[in-house]
């Protein structure tokens, strides 16, 4: 799902680094080492992210933030994901 860049804050780059640099660039889930700035890329599978464990991008308190590598980003948010694409199509589904 794309980022919805408009329900972050505007130091959001700078709160997610510091996210990362607290968790040592290793995914708090799996233990994953991840890239670090400034090391080449390989694969996404080795880019930390961070998760909203909320799922609302606007809530940035330190306990809802954690570094987790992408795949297990992606299946931490599947569920999510899926709840909102039925929402969506139900949605639409609806105006016709």
């Amino acid at each position: 799902m794309p980022m919805q860049r408009e329900l972050y804050p505007d130091n959001w780059n700078e709160i997610a680094r510091a996210v990362k640099d607290a968790a040592g660039w290793k995914c708090e889930k799996c233990g994953k080492q991840c890239r670090k700035p400034g090391e080449p890329f390989d694969t996404h599978k080795n880019t930390l992210t961070v998760a909203h464990m909320n799922h609302k991008p606007q809530d940035i308190r330190p306990e809802n933030l954690k570094a987790l590598c992408a795949p297990c980003h992606l299946r931490y948010d599947a569920k999510h994901h899926a709840e909102t694409r039925r929402k969506k199509k139900e949605a639409h589904r609806d105006k016709t």
